[in-house]
């Protein structure tokens, strides 16, 4: 059941200096998927390959029917993008307040991190309407375990090995790749910068909040502020206003967002480009 979802439409926001639009699609859904919650697995869960796993969806009861129609596992890739690995169930779930479902996550899996993603399909009349798409909280699967000598349960990986289990990943940043600039590209001041942030339909990134300008580690200017949720792609049109450039400085944007499993501020960077005076 892997597939992108299209927006319906884009919501527009316009400054002096700057403009964007961002996914109207992604607020018109929370009407459909509000009071939704995949609560198990959980931040703490640790699962071992080939081993069962519990899946609870929950929600607030409305007027509304809703059936779960599927579930995936994914993996958080290395380089931070959602992988997906299969689907794992099909069918048609009524979901009232609360539903489980079980799988066993496969013996060849490798150690890292992973998550389950619901579709859950809402019924108007009797007929089909719009998917909600949910994810668990990003969860620890190891290649193996056994009991010690002390009786204490040991895991075939340190589940504190960063490189295994990324942090940040874990806190659900994740999914969001900034398509544009474009590496190498250069501007001229008063050129207005084409940003386009792309996100997975899979991400746990949530609401775009700001845009800042960067020249190396340096802050040169904020972008943009706001609070914009979005479901596959926002655009921002920077005029670029500055006093002083270096035209030999590598720039670059660094974007933050929210994640919908925690407090956590997700950062994502742009390419790197040059300014000209």
């Amino acid at each position: 059941m892997k597939f992108s979802i299209a927006a319906i439409s884009a919501l527009i926001l316009s400054s002096a200096i700057t403009y964007t639009s961002g996914d109207a699609y992604a607020d018109a859904m929370k009407s459909w998927c509000g009071g939704l919650s995949v609560t198990s697995p959980t931040a703490s869960n640790v699962y071992v390959a080939g081993k069962k796993a519990k899946i609870t969806v929950t929600r607030k009861a409305d007027q509304r029917t809703k059936t779960i129609t599927g579930l995936d596992l994914y993996s958080v890739a290395s380089n931070g993008q959602a992988k997906y690995i299969k689907n794992v169930w099909k069918g048609s779930y009524a979901l009232k307040t609360k539903a489980t479902i079980y799988d066993i996550i496969p013996k060849n899996t490798a150690a890292g991190l992973y998550y389950y993603r619901v579709w859950v399909t809402n019924w108007i009349d009797g007929q089909h309407g719009p998917d909600c798409l949910q994810t668990s909280h990003t969860f620890k699967v190891t290649s193996g375990s056994h009991t010690n000598a002390a009786g204490m349960l040991e895991y075939a990986e340190l589940l504190s090995d960063e490189k295994i289990y990324n942090p940040q990943y874990f806190e659900g940043c994740f999914g969001v790749n900034v398509k544009y600039p474009e590496e190498g590209s250069v501007y001229n001041l008063k050129d207005h910068v084409h940003i386009q942030v792309d996100k997975d339909s899979s991400s746990q990134a949530d609401a775009l909040t700001k845009v800042e300008l960067y020249n190396g580690e340096e802050l040169v200017s904020v972008a943009w502020t706001g609070h914009e949720s979005f479901q596959n792609s926002f655009v921002l049109k920077d005029h670029l206003v500055l006093t002083h450039v270096d035209p030999s400085a590598l720039y670059h944007y660094k974007i933050y967002t929210t994640s919908d499993k925690g407090e956590a501020t997700c950062t994502f960077e742009s390419n790197n480009f040059k300014i000209q005076q």
